[in-house]
């Protein structure tokens, strides 16, 4: 089993809902991706429910540092409608218009989707990426642990160009069974920057190991080790 710790850091960036009322409105798709040149797309929601839904849809401009996710009004994204009205087994689409020349570099957005105040509280954040022009290189991803006097960190970089999805986080240790750290998602490392996760135990105990992971839809497989492998540890905000 996890550490608690490891799951409230790791859990930061999956879906996020209040309670049972969540289960009441369907989102498809969960993820959305605009191709190079590609100016909108579409979010369909559903109310599975007898009572009728309103709420809003609001987008943020994405961006993280190694301990915090950063939102922001977005500017070159816009979302319509932005005022959500969903009768009882009703449909809504919601569009995302890109306003802007396609962009260098990978650009990261997250669709935040939240009740009114007389519809059953729930929140739900959608990742949003405008595609770079021309062919980018996937994510490349590398781990390291921090050392420290505390818990052990695990340091994540990608250091490609484009966001890497994450999940079924694992450590694979030079002797024994494999240790599931996650199941399932664990987040996301937008392209270029680095974030850090608690792990359980000391730094020592990540010794002679290896971690893997899934990286979108792709089958398990082991990270590349950051050079060094072990760091001192740096003030953490998690």
């Amino acid at each position: 089993m996890a550490h608690p710790d490891l799951l409230r850091g790791l859990a930061a960036c999956v879906l996020l809902a209040a309670g049972n009322a969540a289960q009441a409105l369907e989102v498809s798709p969960l993820s959305v991706t605009l191709a190079p040149g590609q100016r909108d797309d579409s979010v369909w929601l559903y109310n599975d429910s007898d009572q009728p839904w309103q709420g809003q849809a609001r987008l943020y401009h994405w961006a993280q540092s190694a301990e915090h996710e950063q939102l922001e009004p977005a500017e070159m994204l816009a979302v319509s409608p932005s005022e959500l009205r969903l009768p009882a087994h009703g449909r809504q689409r919601v569009r995302l218009v890109w306003s802007a020349a396609t962009p260098t570099t990978e650009q990261s957005y997250r669709l935040v989707l939240r009740a009114g105040q007389n519809s059953p509280a729930v929140q739900i954040s959608l990742p949003v990426f405008i595609a770079a022009a021309g062919r980018s290189a996937g994510p490349a991803l590398a781990v390291r642990v921090l050392a420290g006097p505390g818990p052990a960190m695990l340091e994540l970089y990608n250091g490609g160009a484009h966001h890497a999805r994450l999940s079924d986080l694992a450590f694979e240790p030079a002797a024994g069974a494999t240790l599931p750290l996650l199941p399932g998602l664990s987040g996301y490392v937008l392209a270029g920057q680095t974030r850090r996760w608690p792990l359980p135990g000391a730094a020592a105990t990540y010794a002679g190991g290896r971690f893997s992971a899934r990286l979108g839809q792709d089958a398990p497989a082991l990270l590349a080790p950051l050079d060094p492998a072990f760091a001192p540890t740096q003030t953490s905000g998690l």
